[in-house]
Parts: C-alpha cells; structure tokens; sequence
C-alpha cells in the first residue's frame, strides 16, 4: 500500500478480529512484507493478532469487566500503531530495503550446497516418514 497510515490501520483492523498464534503470525508477516508491506504494517499485524486472542479477551472481560477490556483493546491498537509508525520511520532512516535483501540471497539459493543441502533434508524427512511408518504396526 501507498499510504503508510491506511496500510497501518488495515493491518490492526486484520489481525485483531483474526486470531491467529505467534508462531503461525510471523511467517504470514514475513511474506506480507516481501510481497511489499511495510515492515510497520507487519508488526502492528504481529502485536495486534496474538494480544487479542479470545481466550485473553474471554479472561479479561471475566475478571476485569467489559470496560476493562475495552481499555485493553484500546492500549493494544495504541501501542500496535505507534510502534509499527516508528519501525517504519526507522526504515526511512536506516534507508533499509527488506526485498532488496530477499533478491541478494537469491543468488546463493543456486549453490552446490544449497540443492545438496536440500536433497539431504529431503532423504532425512523420507527416513523419518519411513521409521515412523515401520513403527506403527509393532505397537
């Protein structure tokens, strides 16, 4: 997105309602960000995802009350904001490309050791598969 604010406050209004894990959030930010996101987008959909999750919603609004939760809401979208406006300052500043990086490392995916690396990784997923198959029928 063109506009830095709008592309900001997409993000939050994609990852609060969408729960989804960190671990699961991070790679879906990394592609967003390759695919041209701003990096400040990306971590406001990193914050703004897994603060709000129903079970710490459900807690919150259990023990603290509606009024709390909203506050909760609120600080989590504030903060959310604020930081990936200044990540993506910080960017401009640093004069940082993240897809230039990406394009650079392109060209060691080609290696020798790289497809080896690949077809060794492939062999010891096959074994796993394969013992674990094997195991299966002696239980």
């Amino acid at each position: 997105m063109s506009n830095e604010i709008v592309s900001l406050f997409v993000m939050l209004g994609v990852g609060i309602p969408l729960y989804i894990c960190a671990s699961a959030s991070t790679p879906v930010a990394a592609a967003l960000v390759l695919k041209g996101l701003s990096p400040g987008a990306a971590l406001v959909f990193l914050l703004a995802g897994p603060a709000t999750n129903a079970a710490t919603m459900t807690v919150v609004a259990r023990y603290f009350g509606k009024q709390a939760t909203m506050v909760y809401l609120a600080s989590i979208a504030f903060c959310s904001l604020v930081l990936g406006w200044l990540t993506n300052r910080i960017y401009v500043w640093l004069d940082l490309d993240i897809t230039r990086w990406v394009s650079d490392l392109g060209e060691a995916s080609d290696s020798a050791f790289m497809q080896g690396a690949a077809v060794v990784l492939l062999l010891l997923t096959l074994k796993g598969h394969v013992l674990k198959k094997g195991t299966r029928g002696n239980g």
